[in-house]
């Protein structure tokens, strides 16, 4: 995968460094996609089974969860209803990353709590603008519910 980011998706110097959850059991995938987001300026945890992406959720609260919905173990819609149950990650953005782009399957993320989905290839420019995105909209809602 080529890295070429432009200069404005860059974070802002001012801005805390912002932590990406990055949820793929395919191994090649999620390190060509880390490695982008990486050099976006995010911190990037991984995990590559809905078990992992449970227990890192919990433990670091990231501001963003990018999450593939065929997991090995336990599917992604069951993470993201796991996640939007527990008070500590019920707000936290979650971007469906899938290979189906079906309308039922888009419904079906976002039934699950996911807030955005994506199909599989993803432009990582794409995910990069969409992650942005999710951050954007949840430092407004703080902003506005202070």
């Amino acid at each position: 995968m080529r890295i070429s980011i432009a200069v404005g998706a860059r974070m802002n110097q001012q801005s805390s460094v912002k932590l990406v959850l990055f949820v793929e059991d395919e191994s090649a995938s999620r390190r060509g996609y880390v490695m982008y987001l990486t050099a976006a300026g995010f911190n990037v945890q991984e995990a590559a089974t809905g078990q992992a992406a449970l227990s890192a959720a919990r433990a670091r609260r990231p501001d963003v969860i990018v999450l593939d919905l065929g997991l090995p173990d336990i599917d992604g819609w069951e993470v993201a209803r796991q996640l939007r149950a527990a008070p500590a990650t019920a707000a936290v953005p979650i971007i469906a990353l899938t290979g189906s782009d079906l309308p039922h399957e888009r419904v079906s993320a976002m039934r699950a709590g996911c807030d955005r989905h994506l199909a599989k290839p993803c432009v990582p420019q794409h995910l990069l603008e969409t992650i942005q995105l999710c951050i954007g909209e949840l430092e407004r809602k703080g902003r506005e519910g202070r």
